[in-house]
């Protein structure tokens, strides 16, 4: 018996996996545990994960669930994997519970047992160097205000920056107006004033995928993924002697930017794919 998470910070995609191998897959409320407080959490485990996992009974007994991996955003320091390994343990009793980084979720995702580079491409990005067993190389992703190059929010920022300068095409233009009205001041005020602000302009990344086969589209795509091999890939030690792998929505829809872009660092593009979730079933299952 195994529970698997993959947790952002918005959802969790939940898969329980039986002793038949039968799956159980539900979702609860994002538990990044910068975002979340204590109090909610244990809340949230109490009242969204437990009720959604069959009871096994061995001698009148509730049987521990044999193992549980948690990858999750927020996850990477011991002070936080302890925060929620600690909030899980009373709720599963007897069961090792493991809390982990996304990132090492991404590698084992997309690397599997094998070697390469892993990255996540969503609303934030980050990536590392994977032996196939653990992560060598990472540097900090420190989020959109710094970084997160060829993100969701590095995406939007560029297409919001550039239709308030007045430098869209004219047919761009009138269909982002359209879309998105307002006048300069009101996108401002939502961005340095609203809540979530990485979410508000990763929502304008949108705009561009879903148009990335107009050229000019496909150049603001085309530079903030460039922008991701030069601040982030080619800093791996041998980095192109490996291939690279996305996992994350903005990767995933706009894959063929993204290879064309890899082609310049003579990098081969593995596996691409949305979510880590079946691919972390096929890695624990087979391992």
């Amino acid at each position: 018996m195994l529970l698997l998470a993959d947790s952002g910070s918005t959802k969790v995609d939940w898969c329980y996996i039986d002793s038949q191998y039968e799956q159980t897959r539900f979702q609860s409320m994002g538990m990044n545990p910068y975002n979340i407080t204590i109090e909610n959490l244990h809340k949230e485990i109490k009242e969204q994960v437990i009720p959604n996992l069959p009871k096994m009974y061995a001698n009148n007994e509730v049987k521990p669930i044999k193992e549980m991996y948690f990858y999750g955003s927020g996850c990477s320091t011991p002070q936080k994997k302890k925060e929620m390994q600690d909030a899980f343990k009373q709720y599963l009793p007897g069961t090792p519970i493991h809390i982990e980084d996304d990132l090492l979720g991404a590698a084992r995702a997309t690397c599997g047992h094998k070697s390469g580079v892993a990255a996540i491409l969503g609303t934030g990005s980050n990536s590392c160097l994977y032996d196939g067993k653990k992560i060598t190389e990472n540097l900090p992703s420190l989020g959109y205000v710094l970084c997160d190059e060829g993100a969701g929010t590095n995406i939007g920022k560029l297409v919001l920056r550039n239709y308030l300068r007045g430098q869209f095409p004219k047919d761009l233009h009138e269909e982002f107006r359209k879309e998105n009205p307002g006048e300069e001041a009101d996108f401002l005020n939502r961005l340095y004033q609203g809540e979530v602000p990485n979410y508000y302009l990763a929502s304008f990344a949108k705009f561009a995928i879903s148009r990335q086969t107009h050229p000019y589209c496909y150049s603001l795509i085309e530079e903030a993924f460039d922008n991701f091999f030069k601040m982030q890939v080619t800093q791996y030690t041998d980095y192109n002697k490996e291939p690279i792998n996305v996992v994350g929505s903005v990767g995933f829809h706009a894959q063929e930017v993204f290879k064309d872009v890899a082609k310049r660092y003579n990098m081969p593009v593995n596996k691409v794919i949305k979510a880590p979730m079946d691919a972390l079933i096929e890695y624990h299952l087979t391992k």
